[in-house]
């Protein structure tokens, strides 16, 4: 019987370190999940600055375009005047010429 004895608390002791695995095997579980969860909030935020960073950087690009657009209008009329201005300026100079001369 003290074979069979010692069998038996053999197999209690693989029995209760078996249960010993299970218990710890279960804490890491807990614990990973909360990690992740922890990983989880992080990406989340990270997204959130992504995104918000994106419309900042969207802003600035249209207020550029604005701002280019505007440069264009205001060169595109300058040189337009000046082209109205050219002729008169050159009658002018003609007449001033022909007075001076006189």
């Amino acid at each position: 019987m003290a074979v069979g004895d010692s069998t038996v608390e053999l197999l209690r002791e693989i029995r209760d370190e078996i249960r010993n695995v299970r218990s710890e095997v279960q804490e890491l579980r807990v614990d990973n999940n909360g990690r992740f969860d922890g990983v989880r909030g992080e990406i989340r935020a990270c997204r959130n600055e992504t995104a918000e960073r994106f419309g900042m950087m969207e802003m600035a690009v249209l207020d550029l375009v604005e701002h280019q657009s505007f440069v264009v209008r205001y060169t595109r009329a300058i040189a337009e005047r000046d082209a109205q201005l050219e002729p008169r300026l050159s009658a002018l100079e003609d007449r001033v010429g022909r007075l001076e001369s006189k």
